[in-house]
C-alpha cells in the first residue's frame, strides 16, 4: 500500500504539468486566448509592451457581405472614360470561398482626345453644315452591368494597426461573367482579377480590387473588342 501511495505522490506533479499544457494549448486555440496570453505575458514582463496576434477573430462561415462600390476604368475606348457606382452581395461559404452578385451604374465623360475631336467636328460643322469633313467620335458607352462572381481567398494575414487594433486581411482572386448594357444594346462580358480584403471586426469590411474586363462594342464600321482595367474600392457590412 505504501508503494502505491509513493508512486501516486510522484505522478501527481506530472499530471498537473500535463493539465497546464492542455490549458495553455486551449488558450491558443480559442478565440478568447489572445487576452489570456497577453495578461500572462504582461505579468512576466510588466515593463514591456507585449501584443499578441492569434487566430481568425472574424468569422466568415455562412455569412453575407453587402458592399457598396466606387470604380473607374483604364484603357478601352480612347474617347470615353467611365466611373461607376455599384453594389455587391457576397455569400461566404467559408474563409476560402464566396460567390456574389454585382450591379454597377455608369457615368461617362470624354477623354481629352475625345473632347478635342468633338470640338473639331463641331467647328467644322458650323463652318460647313452642308458637307462637313470632320467626323464626330464614335462612342458606344456603358450604362450599367450585372455580374455573377466567384471569389477565392488563398492567402491570409494580420496587420497590427499602431498597437491599437489588429486588422485581418485576405488576398483573393476573382472571376465573373454577366451582361453589360451599352448605348447600342446589351452584350455579354467577363472579368477576372484580384484584390485584398480587410476584415476590421465582425461586421465591417473593406476591399481594394483590380480587374480585367472584356466585351464587344458596336460602331458604324463594325464591332470592336474592348479590353479594360478597372480599379475599385468597396466598403462592406458583414451580416
Amino acid at each position: 500500500m505504501t508503494k502505491y501511495f509513493l508512486c501516486l505522490t510522484l505522478l501527481l506533479p506530472l499530471f498537473a504539468s500535463a493539465a497546464e499544457v492542455q490549458n495553455t494549448e486551449a488558450d491558443f486555440d480559442s478565440l478568447g486566448g489572445n487576452q489570456t496570453i497577453l495578461e500572462r505575458a504582461k505579468a512576466l514582463a510588466p515593463e514591456k509592451n507585449v501584443s499578441i496576434v492569434q487566430n481568425r477573430t472574424v468569422s466568415r462561415r455562412h455569412r453575407f457581405e453587402l458592399a457598396p462600390e466606387l470604380s473607374g476604368t483604364f484603357g478601352g475606348d480612347a474617347y470615353n472614360r467611365t466611373k461607376s457606382l455599384g453594389l455587391n452581395l457576397h455569400y461566404h461559404f467559408n474563409p476560402r470561398w464566396s460567390v456574389g452578385l454585382k450591379y454597377d451604374y455608369s457615368f461617362n465623360t470624354l477623354t481629352p482626345e475625345g473632347e478635342a475631336q468633338m470640338d473639331q467636328a463641331v467647328e467644322d460643322y458650323n463652318k460647313n453644315p452642308a458637307n462637313p469633313n470632320k467626323a464626330f467620335p464614335q462612342i458606344d458607352y456603358p450604362k450599367s452591368e450585372t455580374l455573377a462572381l466567384v471569389n477565392w481567398y488563398p492567402f491570409y494575414g494580420k496587420l497590427n494597426l499602431l498597437d491599437k487594433a489588429v486588422s485581418h486581411f485576405d488576398v483573393y482572386a476573382i472571376g465573373g461573367y454577366g451582361q453589360i448594357q451599352l448605348s447600342s444594346g446589351s452584350v455579354p462580358t467577363y472579368t477576372a482579377g484580384g484584390g485584398i480584403g480587410f476584415w476590421i471586426n465582425q461586421h465591417f469590411s473593406t476591399r481594394l480590387e483590380m480587374r480585367y474586363q472584356n466585351y464587344k462594342t458596336k460602331y458604324l464600321d463594325g464591332d470592336r473588342t474592348l479590353d479594360l482595367a478597372l480599379a475599385s474600392v468597396q466598403m462592406g457590412w458583414l451580416l
